[in-house]
């Protein structure tokens, strides 16, 4: 870059954006997102759909983890290339309604334009067993 800082990767940056939700700062998390920002989740979860805007992660996760009565995720690998970086996690969910403690391998991909996470693409292993214990 001309002005001397090395660009990072998506999957630095990808890395970095989880690390400061992780850390609730939402506001560097916003900055760091497209102002057309879109996060796909399944249609068929509670908390599906299309989100939009630079907070729309801030909305999604607290609509993810208040479906239940406690969620924990666990990053394995963030992996990318020049466009696209993927997190691999667990996430350990225990459910309201059943009591249920289950988890779910989930892979999000992030697309990047600019420098700025443009959209983030949430993938379940068992989408409708996620949808039934919510």
């Amino acid at each position: 870059m001309a002005d001397g800082r090395v660009p990072q990767t998506p999957a630095q940056l990808l890395a970095e954006i989880y690390r400061l939700a992780g850390s609730r700062d939402w506001e560097a998390v916003a900055e760091r997102c497209h102002p057309e920002f879109t996060v796909h989740e399944a249609a068929s979860l509670p908390f599906g759909g299309e989100w939009q805007g630079r907070d729309a992660l801030q909305r999604v996760a607290a609509a993810m983890y208040g479906t239940w009565a406690s969620a924990t995720v666990t990053i394995h690998e963030i992996v990318g290339g020049r466009d696209w970086a993927v997190v691999l996690l667990s996430l350990t969910m225990t459910s309201r309604r059943t009591g249920r403690t289950f988890t779910q391998t989930v892979a999000e991909a992030g697309r990047f334009e600019d420098g700025l996470l443009r959209e983030l693409r949430i993938h379940y292993f068992d989408a409708a067993e996620v949808a039934r214990e919510a």
